[in-house]
């Protein structure tokens, strides 16, 4: 076999089938291996490697397990970067392959070698761990290293960097087989420290993070907020964690509701949470004491806020213990009424009507992918969601152009599932291209584009500070022929009425679709 072929094998045990990429002279042995291997791994073609990163972190985020994606070096890899950012902040299991120029070009200058780059120097920082393949024999130990560091702890990206002639050499090899990494469970002195902190609070209160989406946790979390007769507030990565139509859930991390239930408890449990900048209001949050904080990662604990008791271990495997532990103790405190008056304020909230008629049409289960725009801001609060996954936003890097491409991603998972782009015009434009990859592969995603002819949330932050505003207005195609162009639908609403009929018939329609909102 070639170390093509080789690495085509070690994906295939792995459990991949499906891969989004731009092929390159690089790669040339690793497509002739998929192109034999087509039952087996579906590869997507993409229109730019941004678009590239973003589908495979959101083809991550809906199943909880690896999103591929895979780039040739340099200008390739670079591109993909604003997507491999994204999906470090966001803690999102990404594998991204990437060739190499032969390994006796190694010692030369990037500079002046074709698509060259010190990827290493590049891409560390945003990775959460990197291979350099320089030899065919390297091939098994580098994939499943990789595996190892994708399915163990706090997610993250992975870089795998694969030498050309590693590539086009040929051995016989053996296949690592599935690695489903490390999952740790919490020491029994530290399960007994949280119950004493459990058994003594009358009011707790529950942060649901992403590690609680990514693990899929959600019936553990559900299980434990029973016991403990508690609320459970969301985070923004946590969305979808628990469903908000549960008794449990007053809805999203720092909104009003959730912050009186925060003023109001005895102690603090956070599950699956880094605490970032968004969720704490660059840190100016208080978090009351004690505090209860269960992180994948235990360089987590402690390092924004005084954990009183903490534990670096699986979440989802944390509350099976916590869980099992309650059910033997009697316990005496919880919120009562208390819980509900929480709930019926939470479900009193008014929603923007664009995202009321959007939750109305959409199914249950339906995936909405929301690009950085005005409308997508107000979704994290007002467009409830009821599954894990279901919802994928970039929370922290505040990429724009996740909108379509993560929309992708979630759909090439879920190909019966409703799955939904919502996007400003600034947001679509960064990514449009891959529209034509959504209609090459018939997927029937929905974009809403929202157009107002600007970067509307720039300059509304531009007039409050100097009542003036430069560099935000924008001229854009005609969205409903530029859409047709690609061979998708176009459709436009003007009239705010006629929003929620259009719609229906988007979704119904089963096609790639863009709807303009004219705003």
């Amino acid at each position: 076999m070639t170390g093509g072929d080789i690495f085509v094998e070690c994906l295939k045990a792995q459990g991949v089938k499906d891969i989004f990429g731009l092929p390159g002279n690089h790669l040339d042995t690793v497509y002739e291996a998929l192109y034999n291997n087509q039952d087996n791994i579906q590869h997507y073609v993409t229109r730019h490697e941004g678009g590239t990163a973003f589908m495979a972190d959101g083809y991550a985020r809906a199943t909880g397990d690896v999103g591929v994606c895979m780039t040739v070096p340099g200008p390739g890899s670079n591109n993909a970067s604003v997507g491999i950012g994204e999906a470090n902040t966001a803690s999102s299991p990404v594998l991204w392959i990437t060739g190499q120029n032969p390994s006796y070009l190694a010692q030369r200058d990037p500079k002046k070698s074709f698509h060259g780059l010190d990827q290493r120097a590049a891409f560390t920082p945003m990775t959460k761990h990197l291979e350099i393949v320089h030899r065919v024999d390297q091939i098994p130990g580098a994939i499943n290293r990789s595996f190892s560091a994708l399915r163990s702890g706090r997610p993250g990206p992975v870089l795998i960097e694969l030498a050309k002639d590693a590539l086009d050499a040929e051995a016989d090899l053996p296949i690592p087989p599935y690695n489903n990494g490390i999952q740790t469970t919490a020491a029994p002195q530290d399960i007994d420290a949280a119950i004493a902190l459990l058994s003594q609070a009358e009011r707790p209160l529950i942060i649901s993070g992403g590690g609680i989406n990514h693990t899929r946790a959600t019936e553990e979390i559900l299980a434990f907020a029973e016991l403990l007769d508690a609320p459970i507030v969301m985070t923004g990565f946590g969305k979808g964690s628990v469903p908000e139509d549960s008794p449990y859930s007053i809805g999203i991390f720092r909104d009003g509701v959730a912050q009186a239930a925060m003023n109001a408890s005895d102690l603090i449990v956070a599950v699956g949470t880094r605490f970032n900048y968004r969720d704490t209001g660059n840190w100016s949050l208080k978090i009351p004491q004690p505090l209860l904080h269960i992180e994948a990662d235990p360089d987590e604990i402690h390092k924004e806020y005084p954990a009183t008791v903490g534990i670096g271990a699986n979440p989802k495997l944390v509350l099976r213990q916590l869980n099992a532990a309650l059910r033997d103790e009697k316990r005496t405190g919880g919120w009562g009424e208390g819980l509900h008056e929480l709930r019926r304020r939470f479900t009193e909230i008014e929603h923007p009507q664009i995202l009321k008629e959007m939750r109305d049409v959409m199914p249950r289960d339906a995936i909405l992918s929301v690009d950085v725009n005005i409308t997508g801001y107000g979704a994290l609060a007002h467009f409830p969601c009821y599954h894990p996954g279901s919802y994928i936003f970039s929370g922290v890097s505040v990429a724009m152009g996740i909108g379509l491409t993560g929309a992708i991603g979630a759909q090439v998972a879920y190909p019966d599932r409703k799955v939904v782009a919502l996007s400003g015009d600034g947001g679509f434009l960064m990514t449009c291209p891959d529209l034509a990859t959504a209609v090459m592969y018939n997927l029937p995603v929905v974009t809403l584009v929202m157009n107002d002819n600007q970067y509307t949330s720039i300059e509304r932050g531009q007039l409050r500070r100097f009542g003036k505003r430069i560099g935000v207005e924008l001229v854009n195609p005609d969205f409903v022929q530029f859409a047709e162009s690609f061979g998708a639908v176009g459709l436009r609403v003007e009239d705010p009425s006629d929003f929620k009929p259009m719609f229906e018939k988007a979704l119904a329609m089963d096609k790639t679709v863009l709807l303009e909102v004219v705003k």
